[in-house]
């Protein structure tokens, strides 16, 4: 069933957080999470199975940090995408659950500062978010989530570019 079809009709829960469920298994200080779909499938797919167990309706791919800021080389890019995805779908069939559960691409910020506090310029951002947004969509994500953004300018930004470059139902937080 659409996503859109529940709001307001039935409570649904989003997973937890990825970030520190990582750092309790090991994730070191200056590794990038995303990576950890390919290196440590087995612990991510894990996280959301209990998160499954727990409940929750909505998945987070382990994709907070996921952009070519981060992973310029776009093969990678999209192999740590599609890794979540593969992930997700995994944890799903473990636990047996199939009609209630969505995968939402998860976007968080890009790590630079916006203009004019920062370099980034603000069309490069949406061009950033976009290219993110149209990987998860080819992949089959169900809804996008933009969150923990502390700009709204960098909001807007990543908002622009998942509508510009998807059909996906847009959560922001």
């Amino acid at each position: 069933m659409d996503i859109l079809k529940k709001l307001g009709k039935e409570m649904l829960f989003f997973e937890g957080g990825m970030g520190t469920s990582l750092q309790k298994k090991g994730l070191g200080v200056n590794e990038l999470p995303e990576r950890w779909n390919i290196s440590h499938s087995d612990i991510i797919t894990n996280i959301h199975l209990a998160y499954l167990n727990a409940g929750c309706n909505i998945i987070k791919l382990n994709t907070f940090g996921a952009n070519r800021l981060k992973f310029p080389d776009k093969k990678e890019l999209e192999a740590v995408i599609e890794t979540a995805f593969m992930n997700a779908k995994e944890a799903i069939r473990l636990s047996g659950r199939k009609d209630d559960i969505y995968i939402a691409l998860d976007i968080g910020p890009t790590g630079k500062l916006l203009k004019p506090l920062g370099d980034l310029d603000f069309e490069e951002a949406v061009s950033i978010f976009g290219e993110v947004a149209a990987i998860g969509e080819r992949m089959g994500a169900d809804l996008c989530l933009v969150e923990t953004m502390n700009d709204l300018y960098e909001t807007k930004a990543a908002v622009l570019g998942v509508k510009e470059n998807s059909s996906f139902p847009l959560f922001v937080t």
